[in-house]
């Protein structure tokens, strides 16, 4: 997991806009042939022994849930500088942002990659 994190520093250096003033832009997993991503706030991650891992989120205002066979087959991304890891099972109080990316395998849903997101801009 850890390994994923910094591979996709190293391979994706931060960009820094030229303007007045300097901003960093988080670049993104790419989405790949046959996976899906969605948007929304990370509320919990149970982690039954013996059985998958269930990622809960509110997506568009309603719960949605999604399946992983463990927590280490999930490739977790930080795009947050207040992200502290590691990752681990329970509620999530305040719910992370994240973009939760997922695909069809052997007939079901399975997530591949969540990445947390940065703090959306404050309107001034």
């Amino acid at each position: 997991m850890w390994f994923s994190l910094a591979l996709v520093f190293w391979q994706n250096p931060p960009r820094v806009v030229a303007s007045g003033k300097p901003e960093t832009l988080p670049v993104y997993r790419r989405v790949q042939p046959g996976e899906t991503r969605v948007e929304g706030l990370l509320r919990r991650i149970d982690c039954p022994g013996g059985r998958p891992v269930v990622f809960t989120l509110q997506v568009n205002g309603k719960p949605a849930r999604y399946t992983a066979p463990a927590l280490g087959s999930v490739d977790f991304i930080a795009h947050d500088p207040n992200f502290r890891g590691p990752v681990s099972c329970g509620g999530k109080t305040p719910p992370d942002r994240v973009y939760l990316t997922s695909k069809t395998v052997k007939g079901a849903e399975q997530v591949i990659a969540v990445e947390f997101l940065p703090p959306k801009p404050s309107r001034n």
